[in-house]
């Protein structure tokens, strides 16, 4: 019995993680066809930002309740039916032949996406003792980072050979099979964790209780808006715009551009492991924020304002930015120092829900100041946007670091509860 359970729990853990996956590949895979978006669409850059964040205008909101309601129902129906929202969200995208269906196709890939993280720390405090379960939910974070790379170049190679449309099929048929594996084989608590339930549900009801004391603190919002400014380039260059940048600054092709700034989920992956070990071993989260910080500035003012480059140094400094951004999850961390243990859920909860924010905003913002700077050059239906109006939107991003480069100062060192 003892041999079974364990088989299981790494079943259910791969499952589990391997929707975290699909998710993170659902937040970026606009990024490479942006152009063939703005064809079938005829709409401009502020309009595919927007496109692109209708995933996070339901992500985002959803963050709060969601812990609440999966401690509720436990991790398999859920993970099922938001496995298959996500895969139904992706074929009415991949349908689309208006800009409104697309959106509603975003939104119910958000919808569905919203539940991933928290399904896979369900599953990972369940069925993992405690002394594991922190490098069990890295490795899976890690797993998410390569659906992101997967979103990006090597998909960009899928749909110069199959088209967009089909490409985006056979993502959704991917969803609808693993919906169908999570229903089937993930359970939500090992047969000697039943007793688990209960607690878990009544400590549910205090979510509400627990955000107010989480939200009246002014820590809480002051790291919130500290990890904000620092995802945003993760978020809104790696989700999105980053490809096009450097497709039109260098003169590559878009799937080249992609695998290049996959190297920023590369350095995701690599990063958050050790820099979580490190800042566990010298204790100085604030320290490490600032300097993650300082150094994504100085990382990301040398690929936006430098346009010469050779294209495998730029390999190197998308990895490392990558690297730093992955510093970002020491706030959520510090969101539970400067918390009380039982509202720690809460906290990180809130957290996720304020860095989601910058996406939201970020993405539409940035294609507006491309739109701005336009200069009025078509290439058939497709605006075609300068180097130098890419330069001035993607300001955005090193000037995001600094903003929490300044924040981070104002953090305290000390635990505050």
């Amino acid at each position: 019995m003892a041999k079974v359970t364990n088989r299981m729990k790494w079943v259910i853990w791969a499952l589990a993680a391997t929707f975290y996956f699909y998710e993170y590949f659902l937040r970026v895979f606009p990024s490479v066809i942006i152009p063939d978006l703005m064809n079938v669409f005829s709409v401009d850059a502020t309009a595919i930002g927007a496109l692109s964040a209708f995933y996070f205008y339901i992500y985002a909101p959803l963050q709060l309740p969601v812990g609440m309601i999966t401690d509720k129902y436990g991790a398999r129906r859920l993970l099922a039916i938001a496995a298959f929202t996500a895969g139904l969200g992706t074929l009415l995208f991949g349908m689309a032949n208006h800009y409104w269906i697309a959106a509603m196709g975003r939104f119910l890939m958000g919808f569905g996406s919203s539940f991933g993280f928290v399904g896979m720390i369900y599953i990972c405090s369940h069925w993992f003792e405690e002394s594991k379960r922190g490098i069990m939910i890295g490795f899976a974070n890690t797993i998410g980072m390569m659906g992101a790379i997967l979103g990006e170049g090597p998909l960009r190679i899928g749909i110069n050979l199959f088209g967009w449309r089909v490409s985006l099929f056979v993502m959704a048929g991917f969803a609808f099979v693993l919906s169908g594996l999570i229903y089937l084989l993930v359970r939500n608590d090992p047969p000697e964790m039943k007793k688990f339930d209960q607690k878990t549900k009544k400590s549910s009801e205090n979510l509400i209780k627990n955000l107010g004391i989480v939200t009246k603190n002014f820590y809480s919002w002051l790291n919130a808006l500290v990890a904000l400014f620092f995802f945003v380039t993760t978020a809104s260059f790696a989700g999105l715009w980053g490809v096009p940048f450097i497709k039109t600054t260098y003169g590559i092709s878009t799937e080249l551009a992609g695998f290049a700034v996959s190297m920023i989920f590369f350095g995701w992956a690599a990063g958050g492991p050790l820099i979580g070990i490190f800042s566990d071993k010298i204790q100085q989260k604030k320290n490490l924020l600032l300097l993650a910080n300082a150094m994504g500035f100085l990382l990301m003012s040398i690929v936006v304002y430098i346009s010469n480059i050779p294209i495998a140094m730029l390999f190197i400094l998308f990895f490392l930015i990558g690297f730093v951004s992955s510093g970002e999850l020491l706030n959520f961390s510090y969101s539970i120092d400067i918390n009380p243990q039982f509202a720690k859920g809460t906290a990180i909860a809130f957290t996720n829900f304020i860095v989601v924010i910058g996406a939201v905003v970020l993405q539409p913002l940035v294609g507006h100041i491309l739109d701005l700077n336009w200069t009025g050059q078509m290439l058939g239906n497709v605006r075609v946007y300068p180097r130098e109006a890419y330069t001035i939107a993607m300001s955005c991003f090193p000037a995001s670091f600094l903003i929490a480069f300044i924040l981070g100062f104002f953090l305290k060192k000390e635990k505050l509860a």
